[in-house]
Order: C-alpha cells, then structure tokens, then sequence
C-alpha cells in the first residue's frame, strides 16, 4: 500500500492495441479493482499519487496517453 512495493503490470490500450507497462503497489491494484477510485488508490503516504495523470487514465479508459490525445484534443477548435 501506498506504493511501497511495486510490481510491473502492462495493460493494453484499447484504440491502437500497444501494451504499457508500469509499476504499482498489488495492494493498490486490488483496492482500485474492488471500486476504489483511481485518483484516491495510487497515492504515497503523503496523498501525492506515484503514478502519472496517463499511466491513471489507463485505468479509467483503457487508452494510452497518445490515444487520449488524438481521441480528446485540447484544442477547443477541434471540435468544431
């Protein structure tokens, strides 16, 4: 807990397929997969998370940071 003892999970992105790998806490794994949310279960003891806003969006959407950004662009022009 508390990303203390990591291990190397990959999970794959579900738009181009491409497998990301990194490490998190199997304590952490567990409580996210029983319902806990993602922004409250990666976090250090401090409350800071150790997993970066991509590598949590994996487990939200299952679409890697590149996907993500084709997928939802920051431009408010390309909506339009």
């Amino acid at each position: 807990m508390f990303g203390e003892n990591l291990q190397l999970i990959t999970i794959q992105c579900c738009v181009c397929k491409k497998w990301v790998a990194m490490r998190v806490d199997p304590e952490d794994f567990a409580s996210h997969e029983q319902g806990m949310f993602v922004q409250h279960t990666f976090v250090q003891r401090d409350g800071k998370p150790y997993l970066t806003a991509a590598e949590r969006e994996l487990f939200v959407s299952e679409c890697c940071d590149t996907c993500y950004h084709l997928l939802c662009p920051s431009d408010p022009l390309a909506y339009s």
